[in-house]
């Protein structure tokens, strides 16, 4: 089952670019012909958005099976992150992630750590330099019954609007949980955009 998902998510991934690229050049030809002021996209200062995505975390030689093979496992995950845009190009925010799975990683030669239901909560910065594309970095900590660690966060989102309000898009993470295990994961979003221009 688990090698069935790579191709499911590749095949997920490549029919949302494809959807999203006629919506963009909808809106690129619709704004060419629109006065300016009724621009679809309003500046970012002073707007608050809400995300949730859903998507997976693909855990770096975590431990499967009895024969404690070490192997990547990708594990469901949603998240929720809230940003607040400091400029049209940069904001603050929360970022989290539930992974709704348990698993068991390797830490140093024998230790063995398990992760029950993980949920990583991270402060980051955004940088927008493009209208689709920004890039996330921060810190945090991973919280489990087992063991509290902490987290680096690096990551870029696409995103999209669909009207004035509301962004589609897709995330990209990297998380390094200091000295223990590093993960990445990919997210499909859908954004709330509320106060500042919307």
């Amino acid at each position: 089952m688990i090698r069935d998902r790579p191709a499911l998510r590749a095949v997920a991934i490549a029919a949302l670019l494809l959807a999203a690229s006629p919506l963009h050049a909808q809106h690129d030809s619709a704004a060419a012909h629109a006065p300016q002021a009724v621009h679809a996209d309003h500046g970012l200062l002073g707007t608050h958005r809400l995300t949730l995505g859903l998507g997976h975390n693909h855990v770096i030689n975590s431990i499967v099976g009895e024969d404690g093979e070490l192997k990547n496992q990708a594990l469901p995950s949603w998240s929720l992150n809230y940003d607040y845009w400091l400029s049209d190009k940069w904001a603050i925010g929360v970022q989290t992630d539930l992974i709704i799975e348990s698993f068991v990683i390797e830490h140093g030669d024998e230790e063995l750590l398990e992760r029950e239901y993980p949920v990583l909560v991270a402060g980051v910065a955004i940088f927008k330099p493009f209208r689709h594309f920004s890039f996330v970095g921060g810190l945090g900590v991973e919280y489990a019954k087992e063991q509290t660690l902490t987290a680096t966060r690096l990551g870029v989102e696409y995103g999209t609007h669909l009207g004035s309000n509301w962004e589609a898009g897709v995330a990209a993470t990297w998380d390094a949980k200091w000295s223990y295990y590093d993960a990445w994961g990919l997210n499909f979003t859908v954004s709330r955009l509320f106060g500042g221009g919307h």
